[in-house]
């Protein structure tokens, strides 16, 4: 049961994060509200990691 747990963690880690980095850049979050240029790159880092652990 843990395994079956934390193997549909990895898988679903990228998607939940691609969907937080969309709407956290959307134009439904106040411009003050965005990330940084430098954050906005590290977040792209960050996804890629969390795809490539979970294929």
């Amino acid at each position: 049961m843990v395994k079956i747990a934390t193997i549909l963690s990895f898988l679903t880690a990228p998607f939940y994060a691609i969907a937080n980095y969309l709407l956290v850049t959307s134009k439904y979050m106040p411009i003050e509200h965005h990330p940084s240029t430098s954050l906005k790159i590290l977040s792209y880092f960050g996804i890629v990691f969390l795809i490539g652990f979970s294929i």
